[in-house]
């Protein structure tokens, strides 16, 4: 396996619980398992999304010692409405119901086992008068 381009970790007292979720939930697949530490990307994706156990000494204390995430990570899927459907189903909350923003985005928020925030995002086509009232000047200074 060819080394990611890019990584983000999540932090976490339950390394295995999260993995299922993203694997479950989010189409990914774990590249290593040592237990305190996953890894997990999609496909042949050039990131991949670790997750390591808090307290490990491998993480910094400072680090170990925060509960609560504030990252956001954003995910994108081909079928926002049925990855809803899979995690109510599953018994996870969504934190916000899907919407369609103007902009070209279907989206909802929900958290992982570990708190983390995630943007579960699918591309839609955006409003045309959004486009034209917001992007149409940019292109002039492409």
């Amino acid at each position: 396996m060819q080394p990611a381009a890019f990584g983000a970790t999540v932090v976490t007292d339950r390394p295995a619980e999260v993995a299922t979720f993203y694997t479950q939930y989010l189409d990914l697949q774990v590249g290593i398992d040592l237990g305190w530490f996953v890894t997990l990307r999609r496909g042949t994706a050039d990131w991949e999304l670790a997750i390591c156990e808090r307290g490990h000494p491998t993480v910094p204390a400072a680090v170990s010692a925060l509960t609560e995430s504030t990252n956001v990570f954003g995910f994108i899927v081909d079928d926002v409405d049925k990855v809803a459907a899979t995690l109510e189903e599953g018994g996870v909350q969504l934190e916000s119901e899907p919407v369609t923003e103007v902009f070209g985005q279907r989206h909802f928020f929900v958290r992982d086992p570990a708190g983390t925030w995630i943007d579960v995002i699918q591309l839609v086509e955006p409003d045309p008068e959004w486009v034209a009232a917001n992007l149409e000047s940019q292109e002039d200074l492409a």
